[in-house]
Order: structure tokens, then C-alpha cells, then sequence
């Protein structure tokens, strides 16, 4: 997904509320987002939301549910952790996900590119290890009942790291 901060109209989906969209790519559009509860509880999360054009289409609409509902199950500190999945009023399908506040690696890389340098090799080397890590983990994920999850990752790339 591409960077595209820009200002949202602030939407609702569940007890969800967009504040800017982070990134749009072909099937989704991520937001930062914020959910409120009882006695002014208020926390920021990632609302990735399908785009509306594809609610119609079951296999988009399945995909995306069997995204949400496989990705609930990968316990990593190397993977954004998912913590719901939801229908708006509008039909819209949204994950919500753990926020994390940072750059990605295409940021990086681009950035390095453009002052002539690269990344350092430890820093380098680090962030890789991090990444097949999580794949590890996701790979290794099971159901809540023991049973494996043999998922696949298919999606791996710098934008996404």
C-alpha cells in the first residue's frame, strides 16, 4: 500500500472513528483510528478497511474475512497484532489492528537511496531477522485448539515491513 496521509472525513465503523487515512492500496485503505469505551477509555489503532467497490464481490469478501480471522491467531512482536473484524452499517468490511507508529522499510530504503548511502549492514541485518521472524511465527500459528493454521504469507515486501 501506498503512503497517502491525508485528512479523513472522520467515519464510523463500529465503535471505530478514522482520524487520517495512512495508505490506500488496491483492496483496502488503512486508517489511524480511534475506539472509545466507557468512563472516557479511548485508544489509536489501525482500521484497514475494504474498499467499497469489492463488498460486492464474495471472493474479495471472503478473502478479506479469512484475513482477518486466520491473522487473529499469530501471537508474534514481529507481527501487527489484529484485534477485530467488522461490518459497518454500509456494508463496509474493516480489520482493526494494532497501530504502530513508525516508518516502513521502503521509507527507509528510499530515504538512504537519496543521500547516496544505504542501509547500515547490522541495521540491515537486524530488520531482516525481525521480518523472518514473524514469518516464522505466522507461519507457525495454530487455532486456539492446537490445530496448525499452515499459513502463507503472500504479501511480503518493503512496503509492508
Amino acid at each position: 500500500m501506498g503512503s497517502a496521509r491525508q485528512p479523513a472525513v472522520a467515519a464510523t465503523y463500529g465503535r471505530y472513528q478514522t482520524l487520517f487515512r495512512i495508505a490506500a492500496g488496491g483492496m483496502a485503505e488503512v486508517y489511524a483510528a480511534r475506539v472509545r469505551g466507557e468512563a472516557g477509555f479511548q485508544k489509536l489503532v489501525a482500521l484497514k478497511r475494504m474498499l467499497p467497490h469489492l463488498t460486492d464481490d464474495d471472493r474479495f469478501v471472503n478473502m478479506f474475512m479469512d484475513e482477518g480471522k486466520l491473522a487473529a491467531n499469530i501471537d508474534s512482536p514481529n507481527v501487527v497484532s489484529t484485534m477485530d473484524l467488522g461490518r459497518a452499517e454500509g456494508g463496509s468490511l474493516y480489520l482493526v489492528m494494532e497501530l504502530v507508529v513508525g516508518t516502513t522499510l521502503s521509507t527507509l530504503l528510499r530515504g538512504a537511496a537519496k543521500a547516496g548511502g544505504s542501509i547500515p549492514p547490522d541495521i540491515a541485518c537486524e530488520l531482516i531477522a525481525q521480518a523472518a521472524q514473524g514469518l516464522h511465527d505466522a507461519h507457525e500459528a495454530k487455532t486456539p485448539y492446537g490445530t496448525p493454521l499452515q499459513l502463507m504469507h503472500h504479501d511480503v515486501n518493503p512496503q509492508n515491513i
